[in-house]
């Protein structure tokens, strides 16, 4: 019986440690790019979306394409809500040299901003000196006489959609 507890107690105190050093390194992480927190999407435009590319400069308008939005990615890029003070202070107010420095790190490290927009929202480079990034947005669209429920893709400063995105492969298809 002693044995056994002895077993459970060290194994508690692994445990222990090995989850204090994972949240170090998280906080490491988070201090040394910037990250405020996780971004969490809106609900609605949560889920497996598909698409076609109806933009009129598209090569490939056949193609159905996937989309992933979770609570915390979308095409399974990291969202993260950036640190204005971090920005100002390490980003924006250094020499060119130290910025793309810090921008050839972060690049590396698969972590893009987040930003609520209208119900939905928009996702960016985690360094944002120019660009509007991507927008995704919860619209309606009308599908074969129904309205049925879409997701907004768009890039630019005027949101302009270069897809719709739709729950199935076959309301896809249909929508024009």
């Amino acid at each position: 019986m002693r044995k056994r507890y002895l077993f459970l107690m060290s194994l508690v105190a692994f445990f222990s440690i090995f989850f204090v050093g994972m949240q170090s390194q998280n906080v490491y992480a988070a201090s040394q790019y910037g990250i405020a927190r996780k971004y969490t999407t809106p609900k609605a435009t949560r889920g497996t979306w598909y698409y076609r590319e109806t933009d009129k400069f598209s090569s490939d308008k056949k193609t159905i394409h996937t989309l992933k939005i979770t609570a915390h990615t979308a095409n399974k890029d990291k969202l993260y809500v950036p640190s204005q003070k971090f920005f100002k202070k390490n980003v924006y107010n250094v020499s060119s040299k130290k910025r793309n420095a810090f921008i050839k790190k972060v690049m590396k490290k698969n972590i893009y901003a987040a930003y609520n927009f209208k119900k939905g929202f928009n996702v960016n480079n985690w360094v944002n000196l120019a660009g509007d990034g991507v927008y995704y947005i919860p619209v309606t669209r009308t599908v074969k006489g129904k309205k049925v429920k879409a997701l907004k893709i768009a890039t630019g400063a005027d949101q302009h959609a270069s897809a719709y995105a739709f729950k199935t492969k076959a309301l896809a298809k249909a929508a024009k």
